[in-house]
């Protein structure tokens, strides 16, 4: 097994890496069923940490599969000399493809989607989780219901359970992915994502603010993977720096006051939107939350407040091919040309499969 340094330096050394692409056939429990590499024609891989569904793949197929059922999972291998390594792309749901007649030999243009489409089709009925019932296993109940077998639950906040009855009412909106999202978001979890590997991701969030850099981006000669394709967006005239957050499901009989039932956090200081920046203008913005407890609503409250506050400086760049890159990744920049050192939160990219530069876009972190 390659160590952590070996694999960034395979990523980061370039110029004499070969880049190769292949596809796997899997089930639900994610089991390998056939390797199709010899049947994949290219392609891409687009994510985007804050879509519903959080990503999705474009792929050229040359061979009839279960259309419409069919779990697809790409992978890219990068080789340099002796050392070679492979990354997963995650599984994709495979949609009915378009098929290109005049092409030899046939081949299929195939949407897929997250594996989380399995979770967001209509509840189509009214749904309701009685008071008492442990929020972490309301979610793996609904998991388990909807065919998952592979995920991995963070069980830090296993014994905080509804204080109220929670009740999701019919309509044609309300899917399984929001209530598990909306259970989640309760105790002060992400919302579910799924891996390289297609596995489902059930974690407590952690604010990229107080995260250590998973990569670093600079344009030494030596380590630099930026293209000359590059851009900085400014925007931020009516951008909070005052939130108010309160909580709908308050089970005292008082009205929720500051510390009870209320969160207020005010930015006063950290960057162009703080509030000495602006001269002492303020900008509120109030939410009404469910939430589990007082902590699970700062938890919950501090997920809005990061992602407002890394809102209003966009950067978008292209880059030498990184499949380390998944979710909400937080990154350092050294880039003169953008201006000084920063820190960024991966919003999106796309990665081609044969090789071509990977496109991203950032977010500016205030720290």
């Amino acid at each position: 097994m390659l160590t952590q340094a070996a694999v960034v330096a395979l990523i980061q050394n370039s110029a004499g890496v070969v880049v190769r692409s292949g596809a796997e056939l899997v089930d639900m429990s994610l089991g390998v069923v056939e390797d199709i590499s010899d049947d994949l024609a290219g392609g891409s891989i687009t994510r985007d940490s804050f879509a519903t569904l959080h990503a999705t793949s474009q792929l050229a197929i040359s061979r009839d599969l279960d259309w419409g059922q069919a779990l697809l999972r790409p992978y890219m291998s990068m080789s340099a000399g002796a050392t070679t390594a492979r990354f997963n792309l995650g599984v994709y749901l495979t949609s009915v493809p378009v098929r290109q007649i005049e092409a030899s030999p046939l081949t299929h243009t195939v949407n897929g989607y997250d594996i989380l489409l399995a979770l967001a089709s209509p509840v189509g009925g009214t749904y309701a989780v009685d008071a008492g019932t442990a929020y972490l296993g309301a979610v793996e109940a609904i998991l388990q219901a909807q065919g998952f077998t592979r995920y991995l639950i963070d069980q830090s906040s296993a014994t905080k359970v509804l204080p109220t009855s929670r009740l999701w009412p019919l309509d044609d909106r309300t899917t399984w992915l929001n209530v598990v999202n909306d259970l989640l978001a309760s105790i002060g979890y992400q919302g579910v994502w799924s891996d390289w590997d297609g596995q489902l991701r059930v974690q407590s969030y952690q604010s990229p603010r107080f995260r250590g850099p998973e990569w670093v981006y600079d344009t030494s000669l030596a380590t630099s993977m930026i293209g000359p394709r590059r851009t900085r967006e400014r925007d931020f005239f009516n951008a909070p720096n005052r939130w108010v957050a309160v909580r709908n499901n308050n089970v005292d009989s008082t009205p929720p006051t500051e510390g009870d039932g209320v969160y207020t956090y005010q930015n006063d200081a950290i960057g162009d939107t703080s509030v000495a920046a602006r001269g002492g203008r303020v900008i509120t913005r109030v939410m009404f939350l469910d939430a589990s407890d007082q902590a699970g609503l700062i938890q919950a409250a501090n997920q809005s407040i990061d992602a407002d506050m890394s809102d209003t400086q966009t950067i978008k760049v292209e880059t030498f091919p990184n499949p380390l890159h998944w979710h909400m990744d937080r990154m350092l920049v050294n880039d003169p040309e953008l201006g000084p050192i920063m820190d960024v939160l991966g919003e999106s990219w796309t990665l081609p499969l044969d090789g071509g530069n990977q496109s991203h876009t950032w977010k500016v972190l205030l720290t």
